[in-house]
């Protein structure tokens, strides 16, 4: 399955275990594997006689690869965590809390940390910033200051990692990592994903509407409540209402989702 994963992500070997390494590995997952709902979307309105889908790192990649789905914080960087665990990188889950109005804020949020030489690095599957983010203690840190790029501030507890989601360009998120929690287990990000299904508000703003993002070096389309969002490499935003036939056809066409996948996705609640 690492073949077909790192094959399917442009990677023709394997990466090598250093920061150059890893940030290679870490740029293809952010470009080509969306942060997006369908899976869960499509489960929920489903029986729901089986877990979450997606919480399962190998259920996650077989759906990517024969779907090209993704999916929200917990299945995508639960992914992410066990293929770089697999390819040989010291690769750990963290809990984490993304600060939104209205949102449970406690552990409403999974990310992964990398050490290497020391130091440990901010490997976030949702922030897509695809460079790592190095975290040393009382010390700012930034990937940069294009399109994609984070930065991490210092406060009491550790850091206050800033973040522009999809077309929000003025106002950055705070995502908060929970380094008291340390490191947590898989068994850790299902459970806290299977919070999330539940069709409250409060819990996750990813249960009644479908959402997607896909994020390329130089661009972001996000896709949902009846629009298309483009976010240029200058940040400019430009926003275009479709119909469900031109959504679809953006899924298929231009963010590599199946057939399969589009037709089961329900209708917005």
């Amino acid at each position: 399955m690492v073949t077909r994963i790192l094959s399917k992500l442009g990677l023709a070997d394997r990466p090598t275990l250093d920061l150059a390494g890893l940030n290679r590995l870490y740029a293809a997952y952010c470009a080509n594997i969306p942060n997006d709902n369908i899976q869960k979307r499509i489960w929920l309105v489903g029986p729901r006689v089986r877990p979450v889908v997606g919480g399962n790192p190998v259920e996650f990649f077989e759906n990517w690869l024969a779907h090209g789905t993704g999916g929200t914080c917990f299945p995508a960087s639960g992914g992410l965590c066990a293929l770089l665990c697999a390819v040989g990188f010291d690769a750990n889950r963290i809990s984490g809390s993304i600060v939104m109005e209205g949102i449970e804020q406690d552990g409403n949020h999974g990310s992964v940390l990398v050490g290497l030489d020391g130091v440990d690095y901010l490997t976030d599957a949702q922030l897509a910033s695809f460079r790592v983010l190095a975290l040393v203690p009382g010390e700012p840190a930034s990937t940069g200051d294009g399109l994609h790029d984070i930065r991490a501030v210092p406060v009491a507890d550790g850091f206050d990692v800033q973040w522009y989601p999809g077309s929000n360009r003025q106002t950055p998120l705070i995502m908060r990592p929970n380094f008291k929690l340390g490191p947590v287990d898989h068994s850790f990000f299902v459970a806290h994903y299977a919070l999330s299904a539940l069709r409250q508000r409060n819990r996750s703003p990813f249960n009644d509407a479908l959402f997607i993002a896909r994020r390329f070096p130089d661009s972001i389309v996000v896709v949902g409540r009846g629009n298309r969002i483009d976010v240029c490499g200058d940040n400019t935003v430009i926003k275009t209402e479709i119909s469900i036939e031109e959504r679809d056809r953006i899924l298929i066409e231009e963010l590599g989702i199946s057939e399969e996948a589009v037709s089961a996705i329900p209708p917005d609640e």
